[in-house]
């Protein structure tokens, strides 16, 4: 046929913008009489700002259409005629649920969602799965497995209509609209005077339809991704950067040298790459090409992260703009994190997965509490929300009762495409009739959530943009970072079928999962012949070593010589941060400014004994870890009991009780037979005492909080168990002595009597509560029983507790001393003596 003449290239593919702008121009059409397909939604926007600046102000801008190529759009089950992807995989896990291999819908959910991608995979392809003969194909000659997935294809081969029906795939969906717009470009009808395809690699059968009837058009134009040069039996692997677009020429009936250079720059760096990505064993060609590209190779995947921080904080500060391209959503949110330290605003628009936004992590981590502690609370909401997933969700969101890690805003725009993807699920499980238990909704939800994109507006005040490699088509700026450069990373592997043979995959029209690697490979060829490149990888992800992208050794077997030095510095100036200061240790007792009000009267013998152990506990507010190796104490062995005295009733027996305990005990975990045993000779010799207190006292109350203000100060306490005119504290362990009482150094059951003498407890009493007597139920080992103060050696230590709190109150709060460690002979008091560093000179 006859060539056109109208198939260009950029000499620099980083200036695609100034080529496209010279191809408009060269046309002198009027710009609003132009059609422009486009890679992305981005690149659309790109366009836009770039003819706006050309034109010095407002104008009438082309039809500008984005192609969609391998852009993942959240799909609404609100396009009429089309079935979404959702329906499709709901609807087939169901299927396959029923299948004896499979058994159940959660492990039938993931195989359904590949059996989809395979067949959109196919469908792009030009492949009708409904007509395929999967025994035929996958025959007895290969694996037993392999025969076993052909009989599961069979399942969906056979129901793939009953799935569709007569609707359109949103893959299907999307082919279609770009394939309408031939036959309207080849009519005489069409009203553009200029249709130009910018950007596109033809990777898409669709995209390779539209290309050519826009090549065969009189007034069409076709500029390529890249500059594609070198030789055809390298064009012709298909891990080569040009196989697409060589596929299309060929097509076409183009030759290499029939394509038309625009110069946009200086194009030594893009040859240089057309070199070393080709497979000529001749002499490097102009090695220093790349020396414009700097390598940093990181420990891990944090510290390149942080790097990445650093060189765009550099960039900023000589007022240049970055772009940041990072392959995966996990690099993404570390880079995220990374630039929010430094308070360096960006455009992070690329999107993210819809299980790292904060809302999917929150409800996923909600459903992984319940998984995990065997809650009914999923199973009750749900049946109260007559089985419907969305209202269930929207109950527990509404209703405040569970406490969401991390928290969120329901209402924040951005979270919208979440509701809407659980909703959409729920309703296709809703007219599946499919009944849900608590694995199975969070399978579902995160199902739903990994295929949102969650996408920010583009921030267009920003001078640093993250994206991911197909977003970063058609952009640059003053300093373009490549992330991830491993291989299983940049490049990814590709689309990888697990179910059939290699051969037969190929047989049938599934692309091989080199392609993706060609794809990448243009990708990074293209963004490297930016102004200034930095190539950015981390030696280990996940503990485990990497291996640096094929990428970068290709580069560096064909001799190019890019910068290695500047790694050294970005990666000291990193270490810098972390030299802290040297300073010799204060070894003086805290003095905090801020005063304490509101305290236990449990933690004012701390305060008494040992004022730093009350400082880190009340005014720190830390708690000591227990020891991981340490089995049950005698602290498992006091809360047991207390609990079962709690809920004691009159009535109960003794027998009854040890019942109770032994049950409890049995479900300590770590606790051992030994001890069981032990602790059953205990609870034997308890429960007498326990049941003789509870039976002579049956209207005492159980845990009551009470409160009296003594100075000022509000002093709180929670009673074992309290009545009219009577004070019990339950000891497992030894009650304190009189002397200590009398002295006011344990202060605790004292000022629960002063409580209940001031009215400081919620409860009715007489005037026997004026003078109280105390109690200590004492349920010590081999010494059980309860030891009784009178009224009047009662109210001695009630003023005793009452005059060392004013005492202690007067010497923190008024008079400021300091919280010091003090030696202590008792183990609780002594907590937090590496903290006091109270050893540090021995």
């Amino acid at each position: 046929m006859a060539l056109n003449k109208n198939i260009f290239v950029a000499t620099n593919p980083s200036h695609m913008l100034d080529a496209l702008w010279h191809v408009m121009s060269a046309s002198n059409i009027p710009i609003q009489d132009m059609l422009i397909f486009l890679p992305s939604r981005r690149a659309i926007r790109s366009v836009e700002k770039m003819i706006v600046q050309k034109n010095g102000g407002a104008v009438i801008l082309p039809e500008l259409v984005a192609l969609g190529e391998g852009v993942e759009e959240f799909e609404t089950e609100d396009m009429p005629d089309v079935i979404s992807n959702t329906e499709r995989i709901v609807m087939l896990a169901k299927i396959l649920s029923i299948d004896k291999h499979i058994k159940n819908i959660s492990t039938a959910l993931p195989i359904a969602r590949d059996l989809i991608k395979m067949v959109d995979n196919l469908e792009t392809c030009g492949t009708d799965v409904s007509q395929i003969n999967w025994a035929d194909i996958v025959d007895e000659k290969y694996a037993t497995h392999f025969q076993d997935k052909a009989k599961i294809l069979q399942i969906l081969s056979d129901n793939d209509f009953a799935i569709s029906g007569n609707l359109q795939t949103t893959s299907a969906k999307r082919n279609a609209d770009i394939r309408a717009w031939i036959p309207y470009i080849e009519s005489q009808k069409c009203k553009y005077k200029l249709v130009i395809v910018c950007g596109s690699t033809a990777s898409v059968p669709a995209t390779a339809d539209l290309m050519t009837a826009v090549a065969n058009a009189a007034f069409g134009r076709v500029i390529l991704s890249g500059k594609i040069s070198g030789r055809k039996i390298d064009f012709e692997l298909p891990t080569n950067p040009y196989h697409s677009e060589y596929k299309f020429l060929s097509r076409i009936g183009y030759d290499i040298d029939d394509i038309v250079q625009i110069d946009v720059g200086d194009s030594t760096t893009i040859d240089f790459m057309n070199f070393a990505f080709g497979n000529e064993t001749t002499k490097p060609k102009n090695s220093n090409a790349v020396k414009h590209c700097h390598l940093i190779e990181c420990e891990r995947e944090s510290i390149e992260a942080s790097a990445t921080a650093e060189i765009v904080s550099n960039a900023l500060k000589d007022k240049k703009s970055v772009l940041i391209i990072t392959p995966d959503a996990a690099g993404n949110q570390r880079i995220a994190s990374e630039l929010t330290k430094r308070n360096i605003p960006a455009d992070f628009s690329g999107g993210m997965p819809g299980t790292m936004h904060i809302v999917g992590r929150a409800i996923l981590n909600m459903f992984d509490d319940w998984i995990e502690n065997n809650s009914k609370m999923f199973d009750k909401i749900y049946s109260d929300s007559n089985n419907n997933l969305f209202e269930t969700i929207l109950r527990i969101v509404d209703s405040n009762n569970y406490d969401f890690i991390p928290k969120f805003n329901p209402i924040d725009h951005d979270t919208l495409p979440i509701w809407n993807a659980i909703r959409e699920t729920s309703n296709a499980l809703s007219r599946n009739n499919i009944t849900l238990t608590t694995s199975d909704a969070r399978a579902f939800i995160a199902d739903a959530l990994s295929a949102v994109t969650i996408r920010k507006s583009i921030d267009d005040d920003t001078h640093v943009c993250v994206l991911g490699t197909i977003e970063s088509r058609m952009q640059t700026a003053d300093v373009v970072i490549l992330t991830g450069l491993n291989d299983g990373m940049f490049p990814s592997n590709g689309y990888t079928n697990a179910w059939l043979p290699r051969t037969i995959a190929e047989q049938i029209g599934l692309v091989p999962p080199e392609h993706k690697v060609s794809l990448m490979a243009l990708d990074f060829m293209n963004m490297s012949c930016g102004e200034n490149v930095y190539w950015l990888r981390s030696k280990t992800s996940g503990g485990v070593q990497t291996t640096e992208s094929r990428f970068i050794s290709r580069v560096t077997a064909r001799g190019g010589k890019f910068d290695t030095k500047i790694q050294n510095e970005i990666l000291s100036k990193l270490q810098s941060y972390d030299n802290v200061e040297r300073r010799p240790l204060n070894y003086a007792a805290p003095t905090p400014p801020k005063t304490w009000d509101d305290i236990y009267v449990t933690n004012l013998e701390y305060l008494i004994h040992n004022p730093y152990t009350f400082y880190v506990r009340n005014i720190l507010k830390l708690k000591q870890q227990d020891d991981y190796w340490i089995g049950p104490d005698a602290r498992k062995f006091g809360t047991l009991v207390h609990d079962v005295i709690e809920h004691a009733k009159p009535g109960d027996t003794a027998k009854v009780l040890i019942k109770r305990m032994d049950d409890a005990a049995k479900n300590i975990p770590g606790l051992n037979g030994v001890q069981i045993r032990f602790w059953h000779k205990r609870f034997c010799e308890i429960a007498p005492i326990i049941v003789n207190e509870i039976e002579s006292r049956p209207n005492a109350l159980a845990e009551t909080s009470g409160s009296v203000v003594i100075d000022g100060h509000n002093i709180r306490a929670r009673a074992d168990r309290i009545d009219d005119g009577v004070v019990i504290d339950i000891k497992t362990g030894l009650a304190p002595t009189k002397t200590q009482l009398m002295s006011g150094t344990m202060p605790q059951l004292p000022l629960e009597a002063y409580m209940l003498q001031s009215g400081g407890f919620k409860m009715k009493t007489t005037p026997v509560s004026k003078t109280p007597i105390m109690i200590f139920l004492q349920l010590r080992n081999n010494d059980p029983q309860p030891i009784v103060y009178d009224a009047e050696t009662t109210q001695q230590m009630i003023d005793a507790a009452v005059a060392k709190t004013k005492e202690m109150i007067d010497i923190f709060c008024v008079g400021r001393a300091a919280y010091e460690n003090r030696p202590n002979s008792d183990k609780k008091y002594r907590q937090f003596d590496d903290l006091a560093r109270a050893y540090d000179d021995l």
